[in-house]
């Protein structure tokens, strides 16, 4: 009498599955997007600004650099939001961990509308490094 374990085939080796994809990479850029438009709008407000009231401040003694200061600060802050928004795109896209992270970094110090689009890129920050795995 034969064994019915001995006709079958032997085991296939099975093929791995997919990573499973989460939203978490999506959420985390969309959110570093919006706090690098935020981000983006007030910097420029506040370079705007100051260029034009540090022009008016010139005649008062002490304060004649305060503009230029302003105006540094403003550019420093719209690099960082830049560099926020290209970050957003790369969370989104699943490419480049490292640069989606930087960007949600940097997003903490551009302070934005009452500290808006800090708090979304520290969200987005968690977001971004807990679904590394998701990134190519």
């Amino acid at each position: 009498m034969e064994s019915s374990g001995e006709n079958m085939p032997p085991p296939q080796p099975q093929a791995p599955q997919p990573a499973q994809r989460s939203a978490l990479p999506t959420a985390g850029g969309v959110l570093l997007l919006i706090a690098g438009i935020i981000a983006l709008i007030n910097w420029i407000w506040v370079a705007f600004i100051a260029g034009t009231i540090g022009g008016m401040m010139t005649t008062i003694p002490g304060l004649g650099g305060f503009g230029a200061i302003m105006i540094i600060c403003g550019v420093i802050g719209i690099i960082f939001s830049i560099i926020a928004l290209v970050g957003g795109i790369m969370a989104i896209q699943r490419k480049m961990w490292g640069l989606a992270l930087a960007g949600s970094i940097l997003g903490l110090f551009t302070i934005g509308f009452v500290f808006i689009s800090s708090i979304l890129s520290l969200i987005a920050l968690i977001l971004i490094a807990l679904s590394k795995s998701e990134f190519q």
